[in-house]
């Protein structure tokens, strides 16, 4: 698993660890700038000549140290610097003085900003670090557009220059970097927009700090082997019932198709039984579409209506969790109707319209409860706006999962999922799953998930997990334009 750490809890831990080691800072240092070398030689061609583009504090002390190393291996270095050797100061000034003794060509940049040196094969960005939280400007900025505009490989040191490593913000725009070299964890900013834009492929290296050192919260990113790890057991001497019974409330006249995709997922997702409540127009739509699950008709209207209430209740008795919300309309009545399913205990996941009706109406969900909002959503059940939500994504996963005491999995590029003190993110995924249904076909997952009894943090983060392989699938098998979330459902594989 990788499991994130923000700037200041990294800057904490390394001083803690220096100081109770008694452990060389420069010895990190090298440690770090030997990796950015092992990354560049992978990247452009032996003795060729690179720019290295190094800031006044640690993140320059790295670039410069890297400089030598590159020089030693029998490689070129062109050196921009920000300050004078002279003026840099602890270990980066004495790297910087290091790598003038072994003859490196160095320029200071103060004002104007030169063009990128002829015949140069790559970039090292060591500008600014993880520390870094506010815009560039200036001679950094013209320095940034410049390596932006180069066409060649970019290694950034530790983050590109320019993202907030806590945040992933690059208000003033940011280094795009070919691959980024980052030490000990991968901070946030490495996967939240736009930052993990930016940063390009991710390489996460040790540099010598011991583990038990390292008792820094994070978050935490689902790999392959932890989420085959979370997944329920599934005894070869089983049957229909050991996996669970999902109730699927969704669907109006014209939406049908959204019921369709969200109960096929949870079939897919390994629920035992999966029996849909619909309207009597979308029946037909449901059984020819998803003919493996079972369908109950509450409504002879268009929509789920008020009068629709206690049909629903007695088709809660004996299910194991309940999706709740994909295409079934914000029709007042529609509320009444859902209002007891979305208070019951059962474990369920609301999305969608009933996420609407959530929203306008209010109302309490419990611990058991998965809510699965994407930007807009979240913004009308927290009361603001839509940029708000983009802006601070884990703040605003957390503090709605506080508020309605449940979980809370924010969709986007990175999916933020959050519950009591957990906190996720997933980075599965593509721009192919950005078509309609894609969502529907996500809840129906956790869904069936829930019903094999998993805990909803668990369920939200392996549906996230396994809907973003089953996308990343589709698309290689379609390309990303051609992909709609029928693909995707037909692509899911949990294992």
């Amino acid at each position: 698993m990788i499991k994130t750490i923000s700037p200041q809890d990294m800057q904490e831990m390394e001083h803690a660890f220096l100081d109770g080691t008694g452990y060389p800072s420069i010895l990190l240092m090298e440690h770090a700038s030997e990796a950015v070398v092992s990354a560049l030689a992978d990247r452009v061609p032996k003795g060729a000549s690179v720019l290295f583009v190094c800031g006044s504090g640690n993140n320059g002390g790295d670039g410069c140290a890297a400089a030598r190393l590159w020089i030693q291996r029998g490689g070129q270095a062109e050196v921009w610097l920000l300050k004078s050797p002279s003026q840099m100061k602890g270990d980066a000034g004495i790297n910087a003085l290091l790598l003038s003794a072994c003859g490196a060509r160095m320029r200071i940049v103060y004002g104007d900003v030169p063009e990128i040196p002829e015949g140069v094969a790559g970039i090292v960005d060591a500008l600014f670090g993880t520390g870094l939280a506010r815009p560039l400007d200036g001679t950094a900025l013209e320095i940034v557009e410049r390596i932006n505009g180069s066409g060649l490989p970019v290694i950034s040191v530790d983050i590109p220059s320019g993202v907030d490593g806590a945040t992933g913000k690059a208000a003033g725009g940011a280094v795009q970097a070919t691959e980024t070299v980052t030490f000990h964890r991968a901070k946030h900013g490495h996967f939240l927009y736009p930052g993990r834009e930016f940063t390009g492929k991710l390489k996460i290296v040790d540099i010598g700090i011991l583990s038990e050192w390292d008792g820094a919260e994070g978050i935490d990113i689902l790999e392959k082997e932890d989420a085959s790890a979370l997944l329920p057991e599934r005894p070869r001497n089983s049957h229909k019932g050991t996996f669970g019974h999902v109730l699927v409330v969704a669907g109006s006249e014209g939406m049908s198709g959204a019921a369709v995709l969200c109960t096929r997922a949870a079939l897919r997702a390994g629920a035992g039984l999966v029996t849909t409540a619909c309207t009597f127009p979308s029946l037909s739509v449901l059984q020819t579409g998803a003919p493996c699950a079972m369908a109950k008709v509450v409504s002879d209207i268009d929509h789920i209506e008020a009068a629709s209430e206690g049909a629903l209740r007695e088709l809660m008795e004996g299910k194991t969790a309940l999706a709740i919300g994909p295409g079934l309309g914000r029709n007042e009545d529609t509320w009444t109707a859902i209002l007891p399913l979305i208070e019951s205990d059962l474990p369920k996941v609301i999305d969608a319209d009933a996420l609407y009706l959530l929203a306008r109406h209010g109302g309490k969900v419990g611990r058991n409860t998965v809510l699965t909002p994407h930007a807009g959503e979240m913004a009308r059940l927290c009361g603001t706006d839509t940029q708000a939500v983009l802006n601070s994504p884990v703040e605003t996963a957390q503090q709605l999962a506080s508020e309605m005491n449940c979980c809370v999995l924010l969709k986007g590029a990175t999916t933020v999922i959050a519950q009591g003190e957990e906190l996720a993110m997933n980075i599965t995924g593509s721009e192919a799953m950005a078509t309609g249904g894609s969502g529907d076909v996500l809840t129906g997952m956790i869904a069936g998930l829930l019903a094999q009894g998993c805990p909803p943090s668990d369920a939200a983060r392996l549906g996230a997990y396994f809907h973003g392989l089953a996308g990343e699938t589709a698309a290689d098998d379609m390309g990303s334009r051609a992909v709609t979330a029928m693909d995707i459902c037909e692509r899911i594989r949990i294992e």
